[in-house]
Formats: C-alpha cells, sequence, structure tokens
C-alpha cells in the first residue's frame, strides 16, 4: 500500500513542477513567430547552371550538393553580419537556397527586398590591380588592351586599363568595417569601407610596393603617384592614388604598414555596409538569382496568428464539451489531458526556441483532436470490460492494460510520419512534423502518467459504478 501511494504522490509531483515549470517558461519568454505571422520576406536563390557545369568540370571531386552547401553559409554569413540574426537560411534539396526574414517587432522597419537580394546575389569577387591607364567616354576612349590586359569600368562608365592578373584577391581580406569619410580623411566621400589586409595580403602588397612595380607620389599636382583600382564584380569601385608616404612607411617598417586600405566613394551608409559586408563574407561559388520571391504584409500575419489562435480555441472547446457530454465525468480525464498537453507542448517550442508557423498551429490543432484519441481507445475498452460484467476497478485495470498497446501503436505510426516529413521536409512542413512529433511524445507521457494517476485516485474510492 506504501508502494502505490508513493508511486501516486511522484506521479502527482511530477505532472504538479511540469505546469509550473510551462507556465512560468510561457510568461516570462515570448514565442518565435515565423514569417507568415509575423510578416517579412521568402526568396528561393538558385545558382546559374551554366556556371555551375563549369565550376564542377573545373573543380574535380566537387558536387552540386556541395557547391549549394558553400552558397548556403556565404548567404547565411552574410545576412547575420548584416544585422539580421533571426533569419532562417537552409538548403532546399540539391541546388536551391531558402532564405526567411520575418519582419522585426516595430518600430523596426520591415527588410526590404530589393535591399535583400543585392545583398545575397552579389558574387563579392573582389580584386586589386594596377591601373596602367585611365581613358573617358562609354567606348573606352583611346584605351587598346594588349597581351594580359583588359578594360574595366566604374559604375560612371568611367574605363581603366588594368592587367588580367590582380595584385591580390579578396581572399587576402581580414577585416572590413564602414566610417565617415570625414573621420577616416577622405571629405569627398560620404561613407569610406576601411579594408585590413591579411598578412599574405600585406606582404605581397609591401613587395609590390618596395620593389618599384607600384610607385609612390603626392596625390595632387603633376606628380601623382600610381592608382590601384579596387575591383568588385568587375565593376571599379574606387580606383585610390598610392601615396608617397604609404611607399615609404612600407619600405621602412615593413609590411605591417601596407596591411590598411581605405574604398571610398560610398554615397549612403547602406550601400557602404553592404559592400563591407560582400568584402567580408568573400565570394560566391557562381552567381546565385532569386527564382521566387514574396513579400507578406505585419497585418497579414496578424490575421494569420487571430486565425491560428481561433482555430485552436474552437477546436479545444468542441472537443472538451464533446468528451464530457459524451463521456460524462471520466470525459473530464481527458479533458484535463488536452490542456496538460497544449500547456507542455506550447512551453517545449518556446524553450527549443522553434519558430511557429501557420503549419505548426496546424500541427497543434491535429495534437488537440489526438490528445483525447488515446482516452477515447481507454475508455471505450474500460466500457467494454463494464459491460461484459466486471466490477468498476477491474473494469478500469483491464480497459487500460489492454488499450495501453493499442495506444502505443497508433502514436509510434503517427511518429514514424512525422519523422519522414522532418527528413524529407523543408521550411513549413517541418514545422508541422515538429509540432506533431512533440504532440505524440507529450500526449504518451500523459496517458502513460496523467490517465494513470487518474484511475488510480477513482479505484481507491472503492467505485460500484463509474460515470463512462
Amino acid at each position: 500500500m506504501m508502494k502505490k501511494d508513493w508511486a501516486q504522490w511522484a506521479r502527482a509531483g511530477l505532472i504538479a513542477v511540469i505546469a509550473i515549470v510551462s507556465i512560468v517558461v510561457l510568461i516570462n519568454t515570448q514565442p518565435i513567430l515565423g514569417l507568415d505571422l509575423r510578416g517579412g520576406v521568402r526568396l528561393v536563390l538558385q545558382g546559374n547552371q551554366d556556371q555551375m557545369a563549369a565550376y564542377l568540370k573545373n573543380h574535380q571531386g566537387e558536387t552540386e550538393q556541395r557547391v549549394t552547401a558553400r552558397i548556403v553559409e556565404t548567404i547565411r554569413f552574410r545576412i547575420n553580419d548584416s544585422g539580421l540574426t533571426e533569419a532562417t537560411v537552409t538548403q532546399a534539396g540539391a541546388n536551391r537556397t531558402l532564405v526567411e526574414i520575418p519582419c522585426p517587432a516595430p518600430p523596426a522597419r520591415c527588410t526590404n527586398p530589393s535591399e535583400l537580394r543585392d545583398l545575397i546575389e552579389r558574387r563579392g569577387f573582389l580584386e586589386f590591380k594596377k591601373v596602367l591607364q585611365t581613358g573617358s567616354g562609354a567606348n573606352n576612349g583611346s584605351l587598346s588592351p594588349g597581351p594580359d590586359q583588359q578594360v574595366v569600368h566604374d559604375q560612371s562608365g568611367t574605363p581603366y586599363l588594368v592587367p588580367v592578373e590582380p595584385l591580390f584577391t579578396g581572399a587576402e581580406i581580414k577585416a572590413a568595417s564602414v566610417t565617415s569619410g570625414a573621420a577616416a580623411g577622405f571629405a569627398s566621400s560620404p561613407y569610406v569601407v576601411q579594408v585590413t589586409l591579411s598578412t599574405n595580403g600585406a606582404k605581397r602588397f609591401a613587395q609590390e610596393l618596395t620593389n618599384g612595380t607600384l610607385k609612390g607620389g603626392p596625390t595632387t599636382g603633376d606628380n601623382q603617384g600610381d592608382r590601384m583600382a579596387i575591383i568588385l564584380d568587375g565593376v571599379v569601385q574606387s580606383a585610390p592614388y598610392i601615396d608617397k608616404n604609404l611607399v615609404d612607411s612600407a619600405r621602412t617598417g615593413g609590411w605591417r604598414n601596407a596591411q590598411n586600405m581605405v574604398i571610398t566613394g560610398q554615397q549612403t551608409m547602406e550601400s557602404a555596409k553592404i559592400l563591407a559586408t560582400v568584402v567580408r563574407s568573400g565570394n560566391l561559388p557562381i552567381p546565385v538569382h532569386a527564382i521566387e520571391q514574396e513579400s507578406i504584409g505585419p497585418s497579414l500575419g496578424q490575421d494569420s496568428i487571430n486565425a491560428g489562435v481561433s482555430s485552436v480555441l474552437l477546436a479545444g472547446i468542441i472537443v472538451l464539451l464533446f468528451m464530457v457530454f459524451y463521456y460524462r465525468w471520466t470525459g473530464m480525464i481527458a479533458d484535463f489531458n488536452l490542456m496538460f498537453n497544449l500547456l507542455i507542448l506550447i512551453a517545449v517550442l518556446v524553450l527549443l526556441k522553434a519558430t511557429l508557423t501557420l503549419p505548426g498551429i496546424a500541427g497543434i490543432v491535429l495534437t488537440v483532436g489526438m490528445g483525447v484519441d488515446s482516452n477515447v481507445l481507454i475508455f471505450e475498452r474500460v466500457r467494454e470490460e463494464w459491460r461484459a460484467g466486471k466490477q468498476a476497478r477491474a473494469a478500469l485495470d483491464a480497459g487500460y492494460d489492454r488499450a495501453l498497446i493499442t495506444v502505443i501503436d497508433s502514436h509510434v505510426t503517427t511518429l514514424i510520419t512525422g519523422l519522414i516529413l522532418f527528413t524529407f521536409g523543408t521550411g513549413p512542413i517541418k514545422g508541422f512534423a515538429i509540432t506533431l512529433s512533440l504532440g505524440i511524445f507529450i500526449n504518451l507521457f500523459s496517458v502513460l502518467i496523467g490517465t494513470k494517476l487518474a484511475f488510480d485516485l477513482i479505484k481507491e474510492r472503492e467505485p460500484r459504478r463509474l460515470s463512462i
């Protein structure tokens, strides 16, 4: 008898602790709402297939899926580095990337899709080349590229004659940050990007400065020094003169004095931030472009929240009333389990920092139905035992024990379906699978602990009849 009492107190204590913890979690932590509930931007990106084939041909051992995985990591770095920390970047299939960025809480503005696409789609291939000659006009002026030379243009169309082989590339960039032009000593440029070279890049740059390949001079007057074009994705971002002081400091102080340089010409803080992010994050292996774009307003997201909450409440109320009407007082056990399941499920989603989406709410609504399904199986089995002439205590024991195997079987088969959806699904489908699978585990817990405790308490009263 003492052993049974201890088991009952243990079950009751466990249920009370879990319920209290769940309530505390929900009071102190807000759930993370997904794109369809908060509004935001959703992009599906795909790499250029011709360039993908060329890249795989030139890089033996690479696969399309591995290249896409590198693209995902680069895009995720760019987005997170830009401050959009709640963004979700995942690989969708062998050659697609899914980007979802929900709107921030007011009063912060929601992400502009065009800004996001500009940040993502830029390859970010950075090159530093000596300017051999500068022309004018749209037809390259008098520039005639010779062997191993090419003509590149800046954003205004000014042509520059440069070598094909760069002095160094963006792979040698160690850091890049944004500051005002005035603070950096460039009053003509509203914002500048300060670039720090790696050790190897700085040594190579210093070697070019000291061996005479790059000559320094005053940046004004007739005796100007050489210019170095800073080229991003084939477009000249800046072509600053190499100051004589930089050459002198590199010759006397070594490569450490050649580690820092500045990209000028950024007119807005936003453009400077995007440039700094692209420079820091390295270049994409192949160009990517958006094949799908969806923008959801916050107001539409609020409508979805209202509809989702209403559906859960309506489903819950109908089930609660039905269980009491059909199973009488015993139906209150199922009602308690239902409320207990919902409380724990939402608390677990919050603790796991899972993103709640409309498919996730659909999974919660399904959990409402599954939450009483197991109790219905048990109650019907108890009814059969009761109608067969068994006493109340015997009917409760036999009904629970014989129905439990069926309950476990049904939950396991549904769980297998949920795991398959999670493994092979993407985005919303995974959200549905997560809530469904969590609901299955929580419901099994409530059946093994909550329903069993309720039946034990009923049997202690030595009932002659069952309100079922």
